[in-house]
């Protein structure tokens, strides 16, 4: 495991598992059940194969919690460990969720932000076996802080042309990170980012990652603020 690359709103590290434990990701992935969807972000983008989520506390991966996947231990021990990025843990954010996903040839997901529902941050890992560069999929992103939104993007209804947008008035060019096997890019939230377009010469060759999300639960956030104006309201009666 080693840390390759870092920018403003992404870490990638190279080697992430083990070769023991990406092969057990691996065969996790392939025993699970999947459903072929249309994309949410675009029609244009073509559908991929995504598998049912998962969701966990924080504390996933602390020894006194019950045991789960192993990649889903690493993966929340790493997401721990790197509090400078996506938060500390039970203050920032109280939940993971994890989903697989397999994008097969002439399939994308067009430019969007996942911004919003308490989320901090998002992980990628790649779990094929083998990528050519030229098979497309690359994780597109602008590595730029959000600018302020202007008044013709916000009456923009399509997302996709609203994200496009943002980045003609950004300062850089997008960064493409190629999907290498066993390669963790981790992304702060309401990133502009895509995943480009399969390429027919990737064949039967799918793009395999598990991808989740590092958020804060609204629920649990209003259940706080109701207690206490519930204490508050039980102080100050007569």
């Amino acid at each position: 495991m080693q840390e390759t690359e870092q920018g403003r709103r992404y870490i990638v590290v190279d080697d992430f598992l083990s070769p023991q434990d990406f092969a057990a990701a691996q065969d996790l992935m392939t025993n699970t059940a999947f459903t072929l969807r249309e994309s949410v972000i675009s029609p244009e983008d073509g559908p991929a194969h995504r598998s049912r989520g998962a969701r966990f506390r924080h504390d996933l991966g602390l020894p006194d919690t019950p045991r789960q996947p192993g990649v889903y231990e690493e993966l929340a021990r790493t997401v721990r460990a790197y509090a400078h990025f996506f938060g500390e843990a039970g203050a920032d954010w109280d939940r993971i969720s994890f989903a697989f996903w397999k994008y097969p040839a002439g399939s994308r997901l067009g430019w969007h932000n996942d911004a919003g529902l308490g989320r901090q941050g998002e992980f990628i890992l790649f779990l094929h076996d083998k990528w050519r560069p030229s098979w497309g999929g690359e994780l597109k992103l602008v590595d730029e802080d959000p600018l302020p939104a202007t008044e013709a993007e916000n009456a923009e209804k399509d997302l996709v042309l609203r994200m496009e947008a943002r980045i003609a008035r950004s300062r850089t060019s997008p960064v493409a990170i190629v999907p290498r096997p066993n390669r963790l890019v981790m992304v702060k939230a309401d990133t502009v980012h895509t995943i480009s377009r399969v390429d027919h010469t990737a064949g039967d060759a799918l793009r395999r990652t598990l991808t989740g999300f590092v958020a804060k639960s609204p629920v649990r956030a209003r259940t706080r603020e109701s207690a206490l104006e519930s204490l508050s309201a039980l102080l100050t009666a007569d």
